[in-house]
């Protein structure tokens, strides 16, 4: 057995002493220092690291998803003449809407002050008649019977857009097809329910009673786009890449989150001295619509390109004096410059841009 150590009042030691727990405290706290700034550190990195992985997926969902668009753009839209017609539709709904869109495969609206661009692409899914339909009676009223040359592969259910020079285009669902085509070449568009290619018993869902205020006359055609056209209209609010189908939605779904800028241009054949046809090339790109109603105009546009800006979840923290200094200079693309002043912490985030180009096929490919 040890002897006890004996302070010099005579009492034998009971513990450590008040100098020696301040030190252990002191080596604790700095233990635990270190350890949190390790932490700290390790944190930043696997902040920085996953927030660039999720911006990483999110652009590339994001271009997908307008390039698989943009690539079926144009397609049904087989006559010039249709070209950048305002066309006039209705929605049954709930709630019942009226609304109109341009007949052209891709069109930009150019954002003002450097905002992000909106992009609107339509397309069809018929796939007969590479030719409209030509009307053979005028129109006693705006929801009257379209009596055509050939109603072949008009099936009911199909959706239809009858256009006249000097008028505006409207929208109609077909509703009936009696008889036998090349005996009895009437197209109907009633509207309430009626009995679609399947047997069921639907609604007219793009019919307004009474019609849309626009009857035509002989020099009329009529445009067969399908059973399911498609009109998707892409744009940004709120840091998400949102999509509108207008044909069946009165309000857009966000679909890819951490997009901050979407930007567009197009890409248009100067032609050779001033012809329709050019040779296929893209001359010049920018971001101004062609003139509305000129389907000359509306020829020349032969590819697309556009970009999207995706932006990690988590700002980082700013420098010892307050600013941020993640990103100072302003991400670019083909186009130039791309603005983000919108936000004022910009800076404090991280940016990856993805862009691409679209040639529009569907009109490259269309004869002259």
């Amino acid at each position: 057995m040890s002897a006890k150590r004996v302070l010099p009042a005579g009492r034998p030691s009971a513990g450590f002493s008040l100098v020696e727990i301040m030190v252990a405290v002191v080596i604790a706290l700095i233990g635990v220092i270190v350890v949190f700034q390790v932490f700290a550190v390790s944190e930043g990195y696997k902040r920085t690291t996953t927030s660039g992985g999720d911006a990483q997926t999110n652009g590339a969902l994001a271009l997908f998803s307008i390039e698989r668009d943009v690539r079926m753009a144009g397609y049904g839209i087989n006559d010039g003449d249709l070209l950048s017609c305002k066309i006039l539709a209705y929605h049954e709904g709930p709630p019942a809407r009226e609304f109109d869109f341009r007949m052209v495969p891709v069109e930009i609206i150019d954002g003002v002050s450097g905002a992000p661009d909106t992009i609107t692409v339509m397309y069809s899914n018929s796939d007969l008649r590479p030719e409209p339909a030509k009307l053979t009676q005028n129109m006693p009223s705006p929801s009257a019977t379209f009596k055509v040359d050939n109603r072949y592969g008009f099936i009911e259910g199909d959706l239809i857009v009858a256009a006249e020079a000097g008028k505006d285009c409207t929208l109609a669902q077909v509703t009936g097809v009696p008889g036998t085509p090349g005996q009895s070449d009437n197209v109907i568009h009633n509207s309430g329910n009626y009995t679609n290619a399947q047997g069921q018993n639907v609604p007219a869902m793009y019919n307004k009673p009474g019609g849309l205020g626009i009857a035509y006359t002989t020099n009329g055609k009529l445009y067969n786009l399908g059973g399911a056209p498609v009109t998707n209209i892409y744009s940004i609010a709120n840091g998400k890449l949102q999509v509108q189908e207008l044909l069946v939605s009165s309000s857009p779904n966000p679909i890819v989150d951490g997009i901050v800028q979407l930007q567009a241009e197009y890409g248009k054949d100067d032609g050779f001295g001033g012809a329709v046809a050019g040779d296929g090339i893209v001359d010049h790109w920018e971001a101004v619509s062609p003139p509305a109603g000129d389907p000359t105009a509306w020829v020349r546009v032969i590819a697309i390109r556009l970009a999207v800006v995706a932006r990690s979840a988590l700002p980082e923290r700013p420098d010892s004096d307050g600013v941020c200094r993640t990103t100072t200079v302003a991400p670019t693309w083909a186009g130039g410059s791309i603005d983000l002043s919108a936000d004022p912490n910009w800076q404090c985030y991280r940016y990856k841009v993805f862009e691409t180009t679209v040639p529009l096929r569907n009109l490259i490919w269309k004869p002259a």
